[in-house]
């Protein structure tokens, strides 16, 4: 893995990535998706649009939660209401905190 810098940590998501070859590394529980700059961008936009009350889906446990699909169609994320808005806090966070480090080398 790259020398990577921290841009988020909300709840149990952590988001870093790796200025130089410009790759985003998601963290979430025990589960690390990789991105190309486009891809974390482009993801980011499918997980901003989507409201969670108007997608969530009752589970075995009596808790709601929103599917969320991932780049790879075999890995998805199930998450509870205040799971999904710190993920989406993360994802925000890292996306202006890349801008920041990436107005630093100029």
């Amino acid at each position: 893995m790259c020398n990577t810098v921290i841009l988020s940590t909300q709840g149990e998501t952590t988001i870093r990535s790796c200025i130089n070859c410009k790759v985003f590394y998601l963290w979430h529980n025990n589960l690390l998706l990789t991105f190309k700059d486009k891809a974390f961008s482009a993801f980011y936009d499918v997980v901003e649009a989507m409201s969670f009350h108007k997608n969530c889906l009752p589970f075995p446990d009596d808790e709601d939660r929103v599917i969320l699909h991932t780049p790879n169609d075999d890995i998805c994320f199930a998450f509870k209401v205040d799971e999904f808005e710190l993920f989406k806090e993360a994802m925000t966070e890292a996306l202006y905190m890349n801008s920041v480090y990436a107005l630093m080398r100029l």
